[in-house]
């Protein structure tokens, strides 16, 4: 019998690194969408919400709604799900107080550029991430779950349906305790975590997401593209 793969984002590996919770900041389409897939999977999940007395619509009745800054306190990993710019600048010079020693996940994109519009950023720009990064600079800032869409992450996605093989979400980020984490984290939630290396290179992965919309965009708009790395 062969030994578990102890690499990070397989194996008996990932599931030894799971955080003991994640808080989920902002219940937009894709907040709400990670929060339902960590409660199908089991996971201990908080919601961080602008008034956590008024119940959102999208967050599930089991999951606790607090404050953002109360719910990243309470959590090992910080998802942040907010759009990119603005509202996440704001966000991370809200939060950075409490962010400090925590591992924050950042997964937005650039909008979409139209046909007659030069791309916002050159391949070679700094990412969304490495922006927050910045901003951050106790946090451990990684990248991931952008190249996913909410839809993909629902009950009618590859993932839930427990399709094989699992689509590919890779993971960037700089120290490697954070990656495991990340990685185990994306594991549980029924996809193949695949470290990426630094945090620099969340760059190709907003590129790798804008090619992922556009094929779905000419395949019928499904939300459910994926991709899938092969490695030995």
């Amino acid at each position: 019998m062969s030994e578990p793969d102890s690499r990070p984002g397989r194996g008996a590996g990932a599931a030894s690194s799971l955080p003991a919770r994640t808080a989920v900041v902002g219940c937009g389409r894709m907040g709400s969408a990670l929060l339902h897939a960590a409660l199908r999977q089991g996971l201990d999940v908080l919601a961080g919400v602008r008034e956590p007395r008024r119940r959102r619509p999208g967050v599930p009745p089991e999951v606790a709604q607090l404050t953002p800054g109360q719910a990243a306190a309470a959590a090992e990993l910080v998802v942040l799900a907010v759009p990119p710019g603005e509202p996440l600048r704001q966000l991370a010079e809200q939060l950075e107080p409490v962010l400090a020693g925590k591992v924050v996940l950042e997964l937005s994109n650039p909008a979409m550029p139209r046909r007659d519009m030069p791309a916002p950023r050159g391949p070679w720009g700094p990412s969304e991430a490495e922006l927050l990064a910045r901003r951050l600079p106790r946090a451990r800032v990684a990248k991931a779950l952008n190249t996913v869409s909410a839809k993909a992450l629902g009950p009618l996605g590859p993932a839930a349906r427990g399709e094989w093989p699992r689509p590919s979400v890779p993971v960037a980020v700089d120290d490697p305790a954070a990656q495991r984490l990340v990685c185990a984290w994306v594991e549980a939630l029924g996809f193949e975590a695949v470290p990426a290396g630094p945090l620099t290179h969340a760059r190709s992965l907003e590129h790798l997401a804008q090619l992922l919309r556009h094929i779905d965009a000419q395949s019928g708009r499904t939300g459910l593209v994926g991709c899938r790395i092969l490695r030995p």
